[in-house]
């Protein structure tokens, strides 16, 4: 079972009345602790399964508080930006805790996603881009903004956090009917009118702040901090399997996953401009320096035109590289240089054959026909003037048949090559 779910079936047990209540002593001891945060501005509620939720967190069981604890410094300076700049008070930043464990993969059969976590109209509402391929509500920045934005709009309606709190929870349709059946105003009111299973992210709220407050006041916080440092990339103009990186970078799919939780299929989607993405900084450092050549891990090698003067080797079996030869170095003959062709002209003479003008100007009756553009059969008549394509470079001898004799023609077809 996840932390989110043991928290969860946990607390609702709780509220239900299968655990024990505490004793005086240890109740005593809680409601101290309850003024000590109150008087920096928790919101003040007192309830017996807070106070029974609270003991369990400090005890710590099966490490749920110190794992809280990490990961809350993992997306502690991520969250302080974003609640100061909406001018929220310190506790919110514990909601995550209370709803997920801040975990941005988070998604329950309601629909809501993220570790805040958002519905999807919400989500919608405060701008954030959920499509099949990508959910904003899993990006951890990008929800963390909208949450505040949120949290902020609710504070204005009610004025008062635990309801804001539990209306962000329960959502503000449902906790403006259950305000509307109480009649009131006061919480202890309203909490009592809530569905047990919709009372637990409030006690939930109040203790993980509690609990996760003073287990990083009593002990080294650096040692519950194990998140890995992330820097954005970008991508290409084409998707990435994450099965690239796995044989690549020796980054496994669910790395990959847990770096990118906004990502909804196993791969670094293309939709119309490179997509920004998350990777280790050190393995970003491989990436970039490699990024030029994933188009030709994913499509193979393009083929490339060689000319005489080009000197092409390739590396690693991947990566093409093109190396102009210095100047004045001695250049190998890849493909022999094509040679220019010039255009002469041939009179037909009385006793001409064809096989002896196609030998003589090493062609074929097809090319004859295309330069003279000819259809008729019929085209070797005495005094017609031909043309003939011939290399540049062997101009003269061919210019020279138009003065040779039948029988010289006839000879250098014999042994011409």
């Amino acid at each position: 079972m996840n932390l989110t779910k043991r928290i969860s079936r946990g607390l609702l047990f709780l509220i239900l009345g299968l655990v024990s209540s505490l004793n005086a002593a240890d109740t005593a001891a809680i409601s101290k602790l309850l003024d000590k945060y109150e008087s920096r501005g928790l919101p003040k509620f007192r309830a017996p399964e807070l106070y029974k939720e609270i003991s369990e967190r400090l005890e710590n069981h099966n490490g749920t508080t110190a794992i809280l604890a990490g990961r809350y410094l993992k997306y502690q300076e991520l969250i302080e930006a974003q609640r100061r700049s909406q001018k929220l008070p310190w506790f919110v930043g514990f909601i995550p805790a209370a709803n997920t464990g801040f975990e941005p993969r988070f998604r329950n059969e309601s629909g809501f996603a993220g570790m805040w976590p958002l519905p999807y109209l919400m989500g919608k509402k405060y701008g954030l881009l959920q499509t099949a391929l990508y959910d904003e509500r899993h990006d951890a920045q990008k929800a963390t903004a909208a949450s505040c934005k949120y949290l902020s709009d609710l504070q204005n309606i009610y004025q008062d956090w635990l309801k804001s709190v539990t209306a962000y929870s329960v959502g503000p349709a449902r906790f403006n009917q259950v305000i509307h059946a109480t009649k009131t105003l006061d919480f202890d009111s309203i909490y009592k009118e809530l569905e047990p299973e919709e009372r637990i992210p409030i006690i939930q709220f109040l203790a993980t702040t509690v609990a996760i407050s003073e287990w990083l006041e009593a002990e080294n916080p650096v040692a519950y901090n194990t998140s890995v440092a992330l820097t954005q990339v970008q991508g290409i103009e084409q998707p990435i399997p994450f099965s690239l990186f796995d044989t690549k970078f020796n980054i496994g799919i669910a790395q990959m996953r847990e770096y990118n939780p906004g990502l909804r299929t196993d791969l670094i989607p293309y939709m119309g401009t490179p997509f920004t993405f998350y990777l280790p900084i050190a393995a970003a450092e491989r990436y970039n320096t490699a990024r030029d050549s994933i188009s030709v891990w994913l499509n193979g090698a393009p083929e490339m035109e060689l000319t005489y003067d080009t000197l092409t080797q390739v590396f690693d079996g991947d990566t093409v590289v093109v190396v102009e030869p210095k100047q004045g170095a001695e250049v190998p003959e890849l493909i022999e240089p094509r040679d220019e062709k010039v255009w002469v002209y041939y009179k037909i003479k009385r006793g001409d054959a064809l096989y002896t003008i196609t030998d003589v100007f090493d062609c074929t009756v097809p090319e004859i026909r295309r330069w003279n553009n000819l259809n008729s059969k019929m085209f070797l008549i005495a005094g017609k003037r031909l043309k003939f394509y011939v290399p540049a470079s062997k101009k003269k001898y061919y210019q020279k048949i138009d003065a040779m004799s039948l029988a010289q023609k006839r000879q250098r077809a014999k042994t011409d090559d």
